[in-house]
């Protein structure tokens, strides 16, 4: 049998079929020479610069596409760096996806996104070392350390997106939140408003004490501005994260009752709601609606996330917009660069600010 070597495999083009012994013939070069010049080798075989063009511009004539799998064997690289997202249906993990991906291109890399559940962890370690991913990103809530142990002893690169808990290996890249609650705060109090309540997320997986989210930005806020938040101005929501399924209705109930025990408060109703999340502001104004209240000319609601729902609702939302797209972003240029630079394990945080977006769900306090 006559083997034949990787970089001969045919590879499609307009032109038809074109091999590196091809590209050699058009070239008037060994096979050898035109081969090392292909895959990358010509300065470790001290190829001469005008040889090396011969090559490339023959190679181009003919259309020849390099053998991106008979590489990635050969040199262990794949050019693919894996993203695990615990559910890929939630509007903002796309446009995080859809940063991450502009900017594997730009880098020369491709994205391979893997879908995880608690049930298909365990299957998708696997299938990341068997794809021989160079770098992995990951959005999942689940215990990642059955992970961790892998990579590292597989010695790859990773990043963590949009996580609030810090994690024990590698890059975390996160929304600084600090940002968009001082800026709604500022927004709000310009306005008038002193009596503010929060509705908060009512999941146990959400940071607690000694840990600073949403909430706790808010309340930092209201304290510098010397201004009272009382017992009860903080409600909590149980929505679901996702929005989608049988216990949808429920979850919207969860929501609309946060936002009634802030309207029907002992010491008054306040005249600015500021939701930990645009699902639960959307609700808000419902619940106000409901009761006939206007907004913003009775009560003002603001979101956080800026979801495409904020600016189709009625009122449009005022609301916190997350930097989705710009941690994909951040976090591949960092995977990327500590690939190039030698990736140190040692964990490291990148926050990316968030901002405010006015729309008509805010106004002036009621007189």
């Amino acid at each position: 049998m006559v083997r034949r070597h990787e970089e001969d495999a045919p590879q499609l083009s307009r032109s038809g079929p074109v091999t590196a012994a091809m590209v050699a013939a058009k070239a008037g070069l060994s096979r050898a020479t035109v081969t090392h010049v292909l895959n990358g080798r010509a300065a470790e075989m001290q190829i001469r610069p005008e040889t090396q063009q011969r090559v490339l511009d023959a190679a181009r004539e003919l259309g020849y596409r390099a053998n991106a799998l008979a590489r990635s064997v050969r040199t262990g690289k794949s050019g693919m760096i894996g993203y695990i997202v615990d559910d890929v249906h939630y509007e903002p993990y796309w446009h995080t996806m859809v940063g991450a991906m502009a900017a594997a291109e730009h880098e020369g890399f491709t994205l391979k996104v893997l879908s995880v559940t608690a049930e298909t962890f365990n299957e998708r370690i696997r299938q990341c070392m068997e794809l021989r991913l160079e770098g992995l990103m990951l959005r999942v809530v689940l215990d990642k350390r059955p992970l961790y142990e892998e990579v590292i002893r597989a010695g790859m690169a990773v990043v963590t997106v949009d996580e609030w808990v810090p994690q024990p290996y590698g890059i975390r890249v996160s929304a600084d939140d600090a940002v968009g609650c001082h800026e709604a705060i500022s927004h709000l109090v310009a306005l008038g408003h002193r009596r503010i309540a929060f509705i908060s997320s009512g999941f146990e997986s959400q940071p607690t004490e000694g840990m600073l989210n949403r909430e706790g930005f808010f309340l930092g806020e209201m304290a510098l501005r010397g201004l009272e938040v009382p017992d009860g101005y903080i409600a909590r929501e149980r929505m679901s994260v996702y929005g989608r399924g049988a216990s949808v209705e429920h979850d919207v109930e969860s929501g609309l009752t946060a936002a009634g025990n802030l309207l029907d408060h002992p010491a008054g109703r306040p005249t600015a709601i500021f939701c930990w999340r645009d699902e639960a502001a959307l609700v808000a104004i419902q619940a106000c609606q409901r009761r006939g209240l206007r907004v913003p000319q009775d009560i003002s609601v603001v979101g956080f996330s800026d979801l495409s729902a904020a600016w189709l609702s009625n009122p449009p939302l005022t609301t916190c917009a997350s930097p989705w797209e710009e941690m994909g972003q951040v976090a591949m240029r960092e995977l990327v660069n500590s690939l190039k630079a030698g990736f140190d394990p040692a964990p490291r945080e990148i926050a990316v600010p968030s901002g405010l977006i006015v729309r008509g769900s805010t106004g002036s306090v009621p007189h």
